[in-house]
């Protein structure tokens, strides 16, 4: 705010050739009137900060308002793809279950542009229901057979990239230190761009959950806890030194090409219900799960090195993650970096 400036006027007085002491005037009754003392200008007031916005995937106080599509990229997880690059600059991290009982993540930008991310696969039905909890969205993929696109093209109602359609000439390059299907990278810098000059709207992704910087009554101290997919094994850590919940997979430290083992500030960790399409599977015909993320199911929420057990709810594809704890109080998600789990049930964290 703009100091305040105040000018003080001269008095100027009557003309003289030398200069004199101001003199009291005399009133008609002979008694001296002294002059008042002037009154020194009050101090402004100090400016009320102004409330700032917070940033819909992260919950964080934000300078300037989100004003760009959340890009999602489908990210290749299992060991031949290891170490990733660009993950740990996600807002958001959504572990889908893939065939076989592998993983594949979506990993979710919008508060850093990551610059180059991968590697990047293929496209599911499931992303189509993430890509409408976020609203304003890209989806950057590899491709995808014809019966898994169909539901992305349909109901995802987002800018879609994808390599093998030469989209967005550019954006997807090879990396030849990587080998077989683990060799596709893209700029995030172009995908963002390639999706302005389509006319992809420059606004704000949705809020997918609600955000508290308060635990739940009925946390639980926790330190470490796993979760397994049929073929895929992940444990999550509290380090109570840095405050995160570190990752492993497989036994081994989850770690990213530049910044070491992956963290999250919250992971959100819903068991959902699966079913099988005779349509899908992948090239060896391992069927792909065909996850439904509305309706309502159990969740455990990991933060502050506490665990908490409640229930997710979703009214429809466009609706946000409803999470609540036993007492049905809101569940909220620790502002920061959220990963989410979506397991398939009957599978439970140990």
């Amino acid at each position: 705010m703009p100091a305040l400036v105040f000018v003080a006027a001269a008095t100027l007085a009557g003309c003289s050739s030398t200069p004199s002491e101001s003199t009291p005037s005399a009133t008609a009754s002979g008694s001296v009137t002294t002059p008042a003392p002037t009154p020194s200008p009050s101090p402004s007031p100090s400016p009320t900060p102004l409330a700032l916005a917070k940033h819909p995937l992260t919950g964080l106080a934000q300078t300037t308002p989100a004003t760009r599509p959340a890009l999602m990229v489908k990210i290749d997880n299992v060991g031949g793809a290891l170490p990733q690059t660009g993950v740990p600059m996600a807002d958001i991290v959504f572990e889908e279950p893939v065939e076989g009982g592998l993983t594949r993540l979506v990993a979710v930008f919008n508060t850093v542009d990551p610059g180059v991310v991968g590697p990047i696969r293929s496209a599911r039905p499931i992303d189509a229901q993430i890509a409408r909890m976020l609203g304003n969205s890209i989806l950057m993929f590899s491709g995808a057979s014809r019966y898994e696109i169909r539901p992305v093209k349909r109901d995802s109602k987002a800018t879609l990239i994808a390599d093998d359609w030469n989209t967005a000439p550019g954006t997807f390059e090879r990396n030849p230190d990587k080998s077989g299907d683990h060799t596709l990278f893209g700029s995030a810098t172009k995908a963002w761009a390639w999706a302005a000059r389509k006319g992809t709207p420059d606004t704000a992704p949705n809020q997918p959950f609600a955000f508290s910087d308060a635990r739940s009554a009925s946390a639980v101290p926790t330190k470490d806890v796993s979760i397994r997919f049929e073929g895929t094994r992940v444990e999550w850590t509290w380090s109570a030194s840095k405050s995160v919940w570190k990752r492993s997979q497989n036994g081994s430290p989850h770690e990213d090409t530049e910044s070491g083992q992956l963290t999250a500030d919250t992971v959100v960790i819903l068991s959902v219900p699966i079913s099988y399409d005779p349509q899908l599977h992948d090239v060896l015909g391992n069927p792909t799960p065909v996850v439904s993320l509305e309706g309502t199911g159990t969740v455990w929420l990991l933060r502050d090195g506490t665990k908490t057990r409640g229930t997710w709810s979703r009214a429809n594809i466009d609706a946000p993650l409803v999470l609540t704890d036993a007492s049905g109080a809101v569940l909220g998600v620790k502002p920061g970096h959220t990963w989410v789990e979506i397991l398939p049930q009957p599978a439970k964290p140990e």
